[in-house]
């Protein structure tokens, strides 16, 4: 797992952790039954205290995103299909509600801020 951490961002190690693992999860990047970094090896590759690791782990097993098999490892859980699209509507929702904020605080009206929107998916759909 490639992994990016924002020391300065104010949101919890752990966090970034679980959001990540998830967002991948959602991309399609790990599936049903792939193995996942142990705490371990993820806080050695990343140079993240292992207990930090151990907390999104154990944080992510209770939402049922991953389960633990003693000796093999972490694995993502077999139950994520619906957990994806609860989370892909969770993720769009928190980045148009930033969006949102700060297009507001930039002054402009709602109906301003979806016309941005839509030139952005068209260049999109144009490939620029």
């Amino acid at each position: 797992m490639n992994l990016v951490f924002d020391f300065s961002s104010g949101i919890p190690i752990y966090r970034q952790i679980m959001d990540q693992v998830k967002y991948l999860v959602v991309s399609g990047h790990l599936k049903s039954g792939d193995r996942i970094e142990s705490v371990r090896e993820l806080a050695s590759n990343m140079k993240v205290n292992p207990t930090t690791i151990m907390k999104a782990y154990t944080e992510l097993t209770r939402e049922g995103v991953i389960f633990q098999r003693r000796g093999q490892g972490c694995f993502i859980s077999e139950s994520v299909s619906k957990f994806s699209e609860t989370e892909k509507s969770r993720i769009v929702e928190e980045k148009a509600r930033a969006l949102a904020v700060e297009a507001m605080h930039l002054g402009y009206s709602a109906e301003e801020i979806l016309e941005h929107v839509k030139k952005v998916i068209n260049k999109i759909k144009r490939g620029e």
